[in-house]
């Protein structure tokens, strides 16, 4: 618990209104998208740097340790209060300081929502690539931490691939400045990707320079649809093979087609056994000849339909699925652990098949959901939390996809972070050393281990 001294001094930083000690009020600011939940002391909201600066020194003196937050959509732990923490949650810093088209820059505070941004862009005729599912409640300072991904990132690339500079508080209450405006502004060593991904481990970032890209000139999506999912795996493979780079190549399942069907009433093939969603974007004389080639692959790959949208609600329907595939499966099991396991494209039918025999072998429910062009699997692993049986083999299946990743040449994490939910697993894909080179990171940018203690790494 606070002492009323330092609730006073806190409200002397950043205003009354600013400040939360009640414990049903803390009650909002101890959870994320997982199950996990901790106890903050307290939750403060700066508006500005000046105020993260005074905020980070003040705790530096009363030894309390400040955990990161913005809308608390993360799924990996990452935002769970530690012991004797205060939460410092961003999502009264919303400014958009600048939109530049001329040179591709977006400059931004941390509490952007991502969706906000996208409209602001959308109305002089730019976006900002990285399109979490999240999108519409998931704040840019939260995308950053994550290194968040999207449907577009096979095609553009994930949140540090959009990423020109950042404007940092470290844990001593210093400011840096990453990068800049320029997309070669990084002379010396990269500290815009080492901050990117961190999730508030290593700094505070209360500003971003982001890299904005006109809209296309013509964008184009299909349905693929399959009575096996095995056959839709392939045909990611074989996209790519043929040299096509779409925009967004997503799959789901049959069970997720059913979920979503259950509440949306999209119009998917109930009996289908995988759909994908395939974009591409360009100029308008380059889009029938991918067309015609993305329909030879999954006509190959024995699909059994081939549809491509012809009018935006079109469009519109065949992503709704997609957008509520996550919460849809509540129809099934109350809780489920969701994975990001991500493996090179040419492994993805063994990751299928990898995924299928984990689901049997622990007798679990697992629906999937990808971001299928660039190899990045989403296991919805569904269980009820009351069941403490279905909890245990819900945990071995969570280290045994891990595990299934890394053995086929791939990564844990591809876009969620490691939080607490991952950080015992890390080791599996990382050597001794590497993880020595990570706790001596951590221990050069924070010593007294107070931003986000306990989060990706223990030191």
């Amino acid at each position: 618990m606070l002492s009323q001294t330092i609730v006073d001094r806190l409200k002397e930083i950043v205003g009354e209104k600013n400040v939360v000690t009640k414990p049903t009020e803390l009650f909002a600011y101890g959870y994320d998208g997982t199950l996990l939940s901790g106890d903050a002391m307290g939750a403060v909201f700066p508006e500005t740097t000046d105020q993260v600066v005074e905020l980070v020194n003040y705790m530096n003196e009363q030894d309390i340790k400040l955990v990161p937050r913005g809308a608390g959509t993360n799924v990996s732990g990452g935002t769970i209060p530690s012991e004797k923490s205060i939460v410092i949650n961003f999502t009264r810093m919303t400014k958009v300081l600048e939109i530049d088209t001329e040179n591709f820059v977006a400059v931004v505070e941390p509490g952007v929502v991502n969706f906000d941004l996208q409209q602001e862009l959308e109305k002089v005729g730019f976006y900002y690539p990285p399109d979490p599912s999240s999108w519409k409640a998931s704040t840019l300072g939260g995308n950053i931490g994550e290194c968040s991904g999207g449907p577009r990132c096979f095609k553009y690339g994930v949140t540090r691939d959009s990423i020109l500079g950042l404007e940092v508080v470290l844990p001593n209450g210093k400011v840096i400045r990453t990068g800049g405006r320029n997309f070669k502004s990084e002379p010396g060593y990269d500290l815009t990707r080492i901050i990117v991904g961190s999730e508030g481990t290593l700094g505070l970032v209360t500003k971003a320079y982001l890299r904005i890209l006109p809209k296309p000139i013509t964008k184009k999506t299909m349905l693929a649809i399959y009575n096996k999912v095995e056959d839709a795996s392939q045909t990611v493979a074989d996209i790519v093979a043929a040299g096509i780079i779409p925009t967004t190549l997503e799959m789901m399942d049959n069970l997720l087609i059913n979920t979503t069907e259950d509440y949306c009433h999209a119009g998917l093939p109930r009996d289908a056994g995988a759909i994908l969603i395939i974009e591409i974007d360009g100029y308008p004389e380059d889009m029938d000849e991918q067309i015609e080639t993305i329909r030879e692959v999954t006509k190959k790959a024995n699909a059994r339909d081939f549809k491509i949208a012809q009018t935006a609600a079109e469009v519109d329907q065949i992503w709704l699925s997609r957008r509520v595939a996550f919460g849809s499966v509540a129809r099934v099991k109350p809780c489920y652990s969701i994975q990001d396991i991500t493996v090179p494209r040419s492994e993805f039918p063994q990751a299928i098949e990898g995924i299928l025999k984990i689901a049997k072998d622990y007798d679990m429910i697992i629906g999937l959901v990808a971001h299928a062009g660039d190899g990045n699997l989403h296991p919805l692993v569904l269980f009820d939390q009351r069941n403490s049986d279905e909890v245990e083999r819900v945990h071995g299946a969570e280290e045994a996809l891990s595990k299934l990743a890394v053995s086929l040449g791939g990564t844990m994490s591809g876009e969620h972070g490691i939080g607490v939910v991952k950080k015992k697993y890390l080791d599996v894909e990382f050597t001794p050393e590497a993880m020595e080179a990570f706790r001596k990171l951590k221990k050069t940018f924070d010593p007294a281990n107070r931003f986000n203690p306990d989060k990706i790494i223990s030191i």
